[in-house]
């Protein structure tokens, strides 16, 4: 079963910039993109680099790692690293809600 979870006060996240909100099990990665805030898992499928230290190029969030590219509204590979050695690298995605200024992923 699905629930919303509280993640961060929507004034605390710059547009284009990431801000990490941690679960239990999970860390995720907040993004604001053009005023829609995006989530998704802060590991890269590769190695396991942490994606908050990447950097964000239009949709696209590069891992600092290797340059893997990920597009941060799919979580789909972009085709941008040095060697893609996976079938179908892709990183988990969330969605979220604001409401009174509050930003909640579904988990």
């Amino acid at each position: 079963m699905s629930d919303w979870v509280f993640a961060i006060e929507e004034d605390k996240l710059k547009e284009e910039s990431i801000k990490v909100f941690k679960t239990t099990d999970k860390q995720i990665a907040l993004i604001k993109k053009d005023n829609t805030i995006y989530a998704l898992l802060n590991l890269c499928p590769h190695m396991g680099c942490p994606l908050k230290n990447g950097t964000l190029e239009g949709y696209v969030l590069k891992c600092p790692c290797h340059n893997w590219g990920f597009d941060i509204r799919t979580g789909e590979n972009v085709d941008t690293g040095e060697y893609i050695d996976m079938d179908d690298p892709r990183v988990e995605t969330f969605e979220t809600q604001v409401s009174e200024g509050k930003v909640s992923v579904l988990l």
